[in-house]
């Protein structure tokens, strides 16, 4: 495959998968990276595979910011996914 081909085919593969800005919307942990509000551009794959050891539900916490207002709205309430993976992480 030439080079040409090759970028062609990486500008597909982008454009196919758009990136979606997240907010995440856990507990500070400053020691791990992570601050309450924080925009990523994109779900932080890296930073969440690092840490699912310690923390299994930090994903969920990851939200886009289009669904921020129900996310915040669901934290609130007891035994919703993202309270469940909040109340993980402040242990």
């Amino acid at each position: 495959m030439s080079k040409k081909q090759e970028t062609k085919e990486a500008v597909k593969t982008t454009a196919q998968a758009p990136a979606v800005p997240v907010m995440y919307l856990g507990p500070n942990v400053l020691s791990k990276g992570l601050k309450t509000n924080t925009v990523y551009k994109q779900k932080p794959a890296e930073l969440i595979s690092t840490l699912q050891g310690e923390f299994s539900t930090i994903g969920r916490l990851f939200v886009p910011v289009t669904e921020v207002t129900r996310a915040m709205a669901d934290l609130q309430k007891k035994g919703t996914p993202i309270n469940l993976a909040y109340t993980e992480m402040k242990r």
